[in-house]
């Protein structure tokens, strides 16, 4: 409903702008053809000197015009590279919010780890160097062993962090998981034995520091005990799982067990989480309106005004590493993700930058406005007062760029909108001597303004909104100009 009244305004805004534009110029067309009908002998006589003198006048003036547009270019460039730079430091600020509560989280496991030792048989050369006899060395490994099937369920509630006058977005996360694991007897080349008995389970979190606390780590089945408390780190090189925290476990030899988690941490901008079930399910409720998913799309997800939801089955055939390898092979985790990011759709500094791209055509039809009143009442106003008129135009973006930084974007637009429409169209009604066409001017910049509003808005139809404007602008000056009268020479 919302959307089909914002497009009504929207449309409206365009038709009054089209129809302002279009009382200004049939009223200039009527002026110019009253003066050409006074003296019907005009078109039978060479041009007069003063006509010469006054297409001459009108041509500068219009050069002038075109100039000035020109020059234009520059305060909007500044302003430009001024909002660029406002949100570079904006961006900055976010990032060192994020590093401070809690950067993009990326969750991973659990894994079981389980220690074993394996012996090689080497070759050594006796010291005379004569004899050469075989000898059993002994060494360490682990084997890293991946769910039989994971199940992660996460809601995030979003918050806001404000640094001076800024603020990034936050959230808060509780997870809640359970694991499968089913133990076989792995067959490892030359292996003595496994040390069951100090095992660990692995939980990958890419930023330890955003833990906010680990609730509960259970697990059931036979001859399988949790042992100690839990640790920081993993004990693991392997990409996904390099950081976290393990517990100890005690497996026997060939169990299956399962283990449920839960725990909150924090986090900003996105939250992660790696497949590495042979069936992952992942459901992710978010009370932000504003996902973006990247990596592995949801098979299913709703979005609503107060959130969304988003669930994914994933198999492990969409990955290429197994569900047990030796940790000293340097397996990668992470080439395949699933990724939900807490999105912000335009940020006010996108809608600013937006709007200064169309400042030059405002300014340019703001311009033609004053050209053709000043031609309709056959007075002159001087390229001062032209710069004047542009600055107060090109003021309107400085004034949005430094009142979005305290107020609401709607607040801001309202309040800098007021002085290029009030200050305009009181100059212009003073300098025609007519409130009446003060007022036509005052219209025609409210609709302008209404309608670079609605461009703003409708951020999908942001280039069509805008080439719409300048159809219309053409389309309205080639309907009131379709008779004009063509000069003959003879």
């Amino acid at each position: 409903m919302f959307n089909i009244i914002f497009w009504v305004l929207t449309l409206l805004s365009l038709a009054l702008f089209g129809g302002a534009i279009y009382l200004v110029a049939r009223a200039l067309l009527k002026k110019l053809n009253r003066d050409q009908g006074t003296d019907m002998s005009a078109l039978e006589q060479p041009a007069t000197a003063k006509g010469a003198a006054l297409k001459n006048t009108t041509l500068l003036k219009a050069l002038t015009i075109g100039i000035l547009s020109i020059v234009a270019l520059l305060p909007l460039g500044i302003i430009m590279d001024m909002t660029s730079d406002r949100e570079m430091l904006y961006n900055s600020v976010v990032d060192e919010i994020g590093r401070s509560w809690g950067e993009q989280q990326t969750l991973s496991g659990p894994a079981l780890v389980i220690p074993y030792s394996y012996f090689v048989m080497q070759e050594e050369v006796s010291n005379d160097g004569k004899t050469r006899h075989e000898v059993k060395r002994t060494y360490q490994d682990e084997l890293v062993i991946l769910p039989k099937k994971l199940s992660l369920d996460l809601d995030l509630k979003h918050d806001f962090r404000t640094r001076g006058i800024y603020q990034s977005l936050v959230y808060n996360a509780a997870l809640k998981g359970q694991a499968d694991f089913r133990l076989n007897r792995y067959d490892i080349p030359n292996l003595i034995a496994f040390d069951n008995q100090n095992a660990r389970l692995v939980f990958g979190v890419s930023s330890n520091q955003a833990i906010d606390k680990v609730e509960k780590i259970e697990v059931t089945g036979d001859s399988v005990i949790l042992s100690g408390s839990l640790m920081s780190g993993t004990g693991l090189t392997t990409g996904g799982l390099e950081k976290g925290f393990n517990q100890g476990i005690q497996v026997g030899e060939a169990s299956d067990f399962s283990v449920n988690f839960a725990m909150t941490l924090r986090g900003s901008q996105s939250i992660s989480a790696l497949p590495l079930g042979e069936q992952t399910l992942l459901n992710i409720h978010a009370d932000w309106p504003h996902p973006s998913f990247k990596g592995l799309l949801p098979a299913e997800r709703e979005i609503t005004a107060n959130g969304f939801t988003a669930s994914w089955n994933i198999s492990h055939l969409t990955r290429n590493y197994p569900q047990e390898f030796i940790k000293s092979n340097q397996s990668t985790l992470t080439e395949v993700v699933a990724n939900a990011m807490l999105f912000e759709p335009v940020t006010h500094y996108g809608k600013i930058e937006r709007s200064v791209k169309y400042g030059l055509l405002f300014i340019v039809l703001t311009f033609i406005m004053l050209f053709i009143f000043e031609l309709g009442q056959k007075t002159s106003l001087s390229t001062v007062q032209y710069m004047l008129v542009g600055s107060a135009m090109a003021l309107f973006y400085l004034l949005l760029l430094s009142l979005s930084e305290h107020l609401a974007f709607l607040q801001a637009y309202l309040i800098a909108a007021c002085i290029p429409v009030l200050s305009v169209s009181a100059y212009v009604g003073s300098a025609t001597a007519s409130l009446k066409r003060g007022a036509i001017v005052g219209t025609m910049l409210v609709s302008l303004y209404a309608v670079l509003y609605s461009i703003l808005q409708l951020e999908d139809y942001a280039l069509l909104m805008g080439t719409g404007l300048l159809l219309v602008v053409l389309l309205i000056l080639m309907f009131v100009t379709r008779h004009q009268p063509k000069n003959t020479v003879q």
